[in-house]
C-alpha cells in the first residue's frame, strides 16, 4: 500500500512540474471560483425569496423552530384541541367553548381570508410536527382593534416560536402589502408577557387605547424592515 501511494505521489509530483505556472493558476482559480460562484448565487436566491413582491400568500413557510401553513378547515379539530384556557385568556376569549363554538368561529375567519381581509396561519412545530397556535394579520378598520393575533399552546411557550411566527408573517404581509409602511397591534395591559413578547420580536410602543378614559390596551406598530 505504502509503495502504491508513494508511486502515486511520485506521478502526481511529475505532473504538476509539467505544467506552467499560468496553467496552475487557471487550475486554482477555477477550484475557487465554482464554490465561491454558487455560494454567491444561493445568497442571491435567499434575498430575492425574501424580498420579492407576492400576488398570493404561499402555502407554506418553513422557519427554523416552526413552520407556518395557510389556514385551513381541516385544522378546526386540533385547533380546538390545543386553543387551551390559557391561550384563550390571553386573548379574551371565554373560560369555556365547545368545538361547536371553535367551528362557527373559525368558518367567520375563512370568510374573512376569502374576502381577502386577513392573513390567517397554523403555526405548526418542527420538532413535534403537530398544530401549536395561529398568526394572522388583518385589514385595519375601526370596529377591530388591531392588526395582528397569534397564541400559542402554554406547552410550546419560548424556544424563540413566538418572535419566529411574527417574523415570517411580516414578510409576508409586507410583500403582499408594497406600499404599506407598518401594521398595528393592541395587547391588553395586563397581559404583560405578550407585550414583552412583542418587543422582542421588533414592535415598537405608539402609545395606548382608552376606553371610557382608561387605558386598556397597548398600542405598538411593526414597521417595515
Amino acid at each position: 500500500m505504502k509503495t502504491k501511494r508513494s508511486k502515486a505521489f511520485i506521478r502526481i509530483n511529475m505532473l504538476l512540474k509539467s505544467l506552467s505556472k499560468r496553467t496552475l493558476l487557471i487550475i486554482l482559480l477555477t477550484v475557487v471560483a465554482i464554490p465561491t460562484s454558487y455560494g454567491i448565487y444561493r445568497l442571491i436566491d435567499r434575498w430575492y425569496q425574501a424580498t420579492a413582491i407576492l400576488t398570493e400568500p404561499p402555502e407554506t413557510v418553513k422557519g427554523s423552530v416552526i413552520t407556518l401553513r395557510l389556514f385551513k378547515e381541516e385544522y378546526f379539530i386540533d385547533y380546538h384541541n390545543m386553543f387551551s384556557n390559557a391561550a384563550r385568556h390571553g386573548l379574551a376569549f371565554p373560560e369555556v367553548i365547545t368545538l361547536g363554538y371553535t367551528i362557527q368561529y373559525l368558518r367567520s375567519e375563512l370568510q374573512r381570508v376569502r374576502e381577502g381581509k386577513m392573513l390567517l396561519y397554523a403555526i405548526f412545530d418542527n420538532k413535534d410536527n403537530v398544530l401549536i397556535g395561529t398568526i394572522e394579520i388583518r385589514e385595519l378598520n375601526d370596529i377591530d382593534p388591531g392588526q395582528e393575533g397569534v397564541w400559542l399552546n402554554e406547552k410550546y411557550w419560548g424556544g424563540g416560536r413566538f418572535q419566529e411566527a411574527l417574523k415570517l408573517i411580516t414578510n409576508v404581509y409586507f410583500r403582499l402589502h408594497p406600499n404599506e409602511k407598518r401594521y398595528i397591534t393592541y395587547v391588553h395591559l395586563w397581559n404583560k408577557r405578550s407585550y414583552a413578547a412583542h418587543k422582542k420580536a421588533g414592535l415598537k410602543d405608539v402609545g395606548y387605547f382608552y376606553e371610557d378614559g382608561k387605558a386598556v390596551y397597548y398600542i405598538l406598530e411593526m414597521p417595515r424592515p
